[in-house]
């Protein structure tokens, strides 16, 4: 990016950086547009708050790409072979990270940040990447040393940067036959730590923000990031005051709420297993969960039955959740790959073994969506699911990562609340834009009999045009200004810029009738055990029936029978098992799904009939 003056303030040239290993050029490369983002904001005197927002990225970044390098030089043998240029290369990193992480906190406590700031890093990049630097050493002896199938698979090591970080064996499988290359979404950076950490830093960054939306009596009502965040931390303090300890599993079984979140980010922070509990699940189901999850603390509103309640050691009412001041909470204290969460397919009818998330899965999911769908701090986004489905869930915690605020709708009635609140971002399953459909067509015929003439095949028409499969007419123009888009914006639907369609397909005629009405609804493809992404098929795409493309952070690839298998940060190791050992969701590192496939020559995932 150029300022103003049509300056270029760090430019890449291949020659001087390039270590001619994709990854890592990618990722330095994404480090040189963060610097001259900020020069840019500087130069051209955009707010505090924009630049802070650049300055948190870089922070966040920096951490990611130095974890991520660290990884692959112990990975691929260079730590050992060459273990003191290793351990000075990784000083260098520290004191980078430690300087980012004190020009943020210099800017955030008021002081100005000054050309010198870029300048430093501009020339300690500059430094640590070209010429004989420790980057171009490990370069020269990939090139050299390592064989040439050798495939860094990242996630293997112990990510935490605080003492050693030691390699962990892979348990002994069978490798898994590709049919397929390896299909790559791209880099994300996940930010680092535990999900505590992770509440913690964003309560800082959008301390005022609105974090929800709340129905009230009187319209809908705002709470910020530093109010849920402390009372979150109440709530957690009374967890553990009233006696329950950390890494006990805790079921959720209520509506969609504020409340909700705040007993999901309080397990967070005491260091407790949530266990979300669908709402419409019978008693039978409900409990056969919480049998097999070893819940033996529920929280609940007072929708659940006695079968329901009884089988756990204690309950807690949503309306009377304990509270209690407790200084050092032990979520601060986990490592990323502790399970955060338990969470089970809504959809299956059997009792399946639920998924066990951890808070590196979640935080990657939530980079994934980030990466992907860009939204701007002070942005409005819905909760009209429960939060017991895994992508809601996700969607929520990536509205608050970009410091947007989440509405939270009555599930009977969301239309009105859409109305209210009018989103930017819409977060939804197939079922509910079958919903929206149906009432836009109600809508429409509401109008009269020469607007519905009008607006007759108009919208399927125009998104056809849109995807590059047909064309549109000047009628088709003069319905969408006349009738599709204010009954768009009558129905609170005029301010989308992203609509999210998760775990679920939508017919091709669906999308093609949302995208012609300007909403730009987009089909993410993925499971539970993909902690709710995979690949995506963006709005307007010339390939709506496609499972799509890889998402950021996301690996695809088929099996030798045709399968289709996902890897990823984000993509669930285990299953939970109330015995000592974990039942395996992936096999060689891949999550198998069940679904059968074959990519395109773009590179696209499409579902096909088993061989």
């Amino acid at each position: 990016m150029e300022s103003r003056s049509g300056e270029t303030f760090i430019e890449w040239i291949d020659d001087r950086y390039s270590t001619d290993i994709d990854r890592f050029d990618e990722q330095h490369k994404h480090l040189f547009g963060l610097l001259n983002d900020l020069y840019v904001a500087m130069d051209e005197g955009h707010s505090e708050e924009a630049i802070g927002d650049i300055l948190r990225e870089l922070e966040r970044y920096t951490e990611y790409h130095f974890g991520d390098e660290e990884e692959f030089m112990q990975d691929c043998g260079y730590a050992m072979d060459c273990a003191d240029c290793f351990y000075n290369h990784r000083e260098m990193h520290e004191e980078f990270a430690q300087t980012v992480s004190e020009f943020r906190e210099r800017h955030e406590n008021g002081e100005p940040i000054t050309m010198d700031v870029l300048e430093f890093a501009r020339d300690w990049l500059d430094a640590h990447i070209a010429a004989s630097d420790e980057d171009q050493k490990y370069a020269g002896y990939y090139r050299e040393s390592v064989p040439d199938d050798y495939e860094y698979s990242p996630g293997k090591l112990n990510t935490t940067r605080e003492g050693d970080r030691t390699y962990e064996a892979p348990a002994d499988e069978t490798a898994v036959v590709l049919r397929s290359n390896v299909h790559v979404g791209g880099a994300v950076s996940i930010p680092h730590g535990t999900m505590a950490d992770w509440l913690a830093d964003r309560a800082a960054d959008y301390a005022d923000r609105p974090v929800a939306y709340v129905r009230t009596d009187a319209g809908y009502e705002t709470r910020t990031f530093e109010a849920f965040y402390e009372r979150a931390r109440r709530v957690a303090g009374g967890f553990l005051d009233a006696g329950v300890e950390p890494g006990t599993t805790v079921g959720i079984r209520a509506a969609p709420s504020y409340e909700w979140s705040v007993v999901d980010a309080a397990c967070h922070l005491a260091g407790l297993i949530s266990v979300p509990i669908y709402p419409a699940f019978s008693d039978e189901r409900a409990v056969a969960t919480e049998t097999t999850d070893g819940v033996s603390v529920l929280v609940t509103d007072d929708t659940a039955s006695e079968a329901v309640t009884e089988v756990a050691d204690t309950v807690f009412g949503l309306d009377a959740l304990p509270t209690a001041e407790i200084e050092d909470l032990p979520g601060f204290d986990a490592d990323p790959d502790d399970i955060a969460t338990v969470v089970h397919q809504i959809g299956r009818d059997a009792d399946p073994l639920g998924c066990s998330i951890t808070h590196r899965n979640l935080l990657a999911a939530v980079a994934t969506l980030g990466h992907q769908f860009p939204v701007s701090p002070g942005a409005t986004g819905t909760c009209l699911l429960p939060l017991s489905h895994v992508f809601q869930r996700v969607a929520t915690y990536y509205l608050w990562d970009n410091g947007a605020g989440t509405a939270y709708l009555p599930a009977d009635d969301f239309v009105d609340g859409l109305q209210a609140v009018e989103p930017e971002i819409l977060v939804g399953v197939p079922r509910v834009y079958e919903h929206l459909h149906d009432t836009f067509q109600d809508r429409i015929d509401d109008l009269g009999r020469m607007k519905r003439r009008l607006a007759d095949g108009a919208a399927i028409e125009r998104g056809e045009a849109r995807s590059g499969v047909g064309g549109s007419s000047l009628t088709d123009s003069a319905a969408a200004r006349l009738v599709l888009r204010p009954v768009r914006e009558q129905l609170g639907l005029g301010n989308v810029e992203h609509a999210l369609s998760g775990l679920g397909t939508l017919p091709a005629d669906l999308l093609y009738f949302f995208w012609g009405c300007d909403i730009p609804v987009s089909q993410v493809y993925g499971a539970t055990e993909l902690t709710g992404v995979g690949c995506l098929v963006e709005h307007d795409s010339a390939t709506p029936e496609a499972l799509g493309s890889p998402m950021p952070g996301t690996e695809v690839a088929i099996a030798e029978d045709g399968e289709i298998l996902f890897r990823g940060d984000h993509v669930v190791d285990s299953y939970w098992e109330t015995s000592d050992v974990a039942v395996s969701a992936t096999q060689d590192g891949w999550y198998h799904t069940g679904d059968y496939g074959e990519f395109d020559d773009a590179g696209r995932l499409h579902r096909v009939d088993r061989d």
